[in-house]
């Protein structure tokens, strides 16, 4: 592990990197506003582990992936190995690849990163909403690219998905990042995911930790879908109450090609998922879905920006999380329409559940459009369990608390159904129902040391 002088040294660095005006404690930025300069100062940066912990598996048993291991941040595996298959070699080629990005050769090195520099028309565009749209005037929003530029600058190791034109693997591909260690620590995840014409790739994403470990990661994804590329990127979360998720995720999505997007926060002390897509040519499509259950003294943050740059494109959101104790729920959609992104449709609709007096959700909703022809909504609904529904099954010899999960789960199965891999979809409605029975109490101090997840 890095010491702390080690660390007060990157903080400053990373200080005087920053563009003038921004840095990285400022009250505006929610990320440090919650942990403060102390507690960043006193965490420490691990070294890479080349072999899993003994207690790492998956816990879904019928799930058949491809699977890569990333431990703290760092992919576990022999140097310059393709990680999907390792019996070969690290390339850019005709055949898909994971690795990490300094296994490949600097020419590959220069010619990957080409393809994700910061498009020109996106920043412009950007640009314009911040000028334009009033809550950014008084800078009381953060601005994720401050957190995307620390991961890029100082990010250890960074781990390359790469599909070649055509390409669809015969199953699905998973990354488990395990986080764990027994003192305060600071990650920098940072991915690469590259799907050229026409390929095609089911991700499951997922995050888990120690029930008693302390983390803080600053994570970053950056996808580009090439014309006709198609993703579903399954991103699910189920880390200890200690640990604070910070998960930036860009995409460019170009002609044709199709991103779904499923975010999923089981547990977490503090979470927050930022997203931003554009959506750059003509017949480009994001769907962005998001999940979250929350209890204890649990916050969630979602963050969703979609930039319509072109025409004839097509963007919905939809977010749903059910609330319990004190937890705390928080949305902000931000919905782009160019001038040239005339014939749009963009949607956009978050709904919170509160099960606890004490429970709190706040969602905001934003459309900012200057092209005629579109077709464009917003919602957002705060409420309780329907008292017509659970008078109406009480009537019917179902309990009180029976039917109080019946609905609960009902209201989560709206975004459940969109995932397309089924193992994972119904491994997942049976973990939202043992969660909202309470069975998953046990074994919260013991889940990750239990063979086969079961005890």
């Amino acid at each position: 592990m890095q010491n702390n002088k080690d660390m007060q040294q990157w903080a400053a660095l990373a200080k005087s990197r920053m563009p003038a005006g921004r840095g990285m404690f400022l009250q505006h930025i929610s990320l440090w506003r919650e942990l403060g300069a102390n507690d960043f100062l006193q965490r420490k940066m691990p070294l890479a582990l080349t072999v899993p912990p003994p207690q790492f598996h998956c816990d879904i048993k019928s799930l058949d992936t491809h699977l890569v291991s990333v431990c703290n941040g760092f992919a576990t595996g022999r140097a310059g190995q393709n990680l999907l298959f390792p019996e070969q070699k690290a390339a850019l080629g005709d055949k898909p690849c994971v690795c990490r990005l300094s296994d490949l050769s600097e020419g590959e090195r220069n010619q990957l990163q080409a393809f994700f520099a910061h498009s020109e028309t996106a920043a412009k565009q950007s640009g314009k909403v911040r000028r334009t749209a009033d809550f950014a005037e008084v800078r009381c929003e953060p601005d994720t690219e401050d957190f995307a530029r620390l991961n890029r600058s100082f990010t250890p190791e960074t781990l390359v998905v790469y599909l070649p034109a055509g390409c669809r693997l015969d199953k699905p591909l998973q990354i488990v990042n395990l986080c764990i260690g027994d003192e305060a620590l600071f990650l920098q995840p940072h991915c690469l995911m590259l799907l050229e014409k026409g390929a095609s790739l089911s991700l499951v994403h997922c995050t888990d930790s120690h029930p008693k470990a302390d983390i803080l990661a600053n994570a970053l994804t950056e996808i580009r879908l090439e014309p006709g590329a198609s993703l579903e990127y399954i991103q699910m979360q189920n880390v200890g109450d200690r640990c604070k998720i910070f998960h930036q995720i860009q995409a460019e999505v170009l002609s044709g090609a199709r991103l779904s997007l499923h975010r999923i926060t089981l547990n977490g002390g503090i979470t927050q998922n930022n997203t931003e897509v554009n959506l750059l040519q003509e017949g480009a499509r994001a769907e962005v879905f998001g999940l979250y259950l929350q209890d204890r003294e649990q916050k969630t943050d979602n963050r969703v920006k979609i930039n319509h740059i072109a025409p004839q494109t097509y963007s919905r959101e939809l977010f749903k999380g059910v609330m319990d104790d004190s937890a705390e729920a928080y949305f902000k959609g931000h919905v782009f329409v160019s001038p040239q992104a005339q014939q749009t449709e963009a949607y956009q609709s978050c709904r919170n559940l509160l099960v606890s007096p004490k429970a709190q959700a706040y969602a905001k909703p934003y459309l900012e459009i200057y092209a005629d022809d579109v077709q464009c909504n917003h919602g957002v609904t705060v409420g309780q369990l329907d008292e017509d529904a659970l008078f109406y099954m009480r009537c019917r010899g179902i309990s009180a608390d029976s039917a109080r999960r019946l609905l609960m789960r009902a209201y989560a199965d709206e975004i459940l159904k969109e995932i397309g891999v089924e193992e994972l979809r119904l491994w997942l409605t049976s973990l939202v129902k043992k969660r909202f029975s309470g069975q998953l109490q046990a074994c919260q101090e013991c889940i990750l040391a239990c063979p086969g997840g079961e005890c």
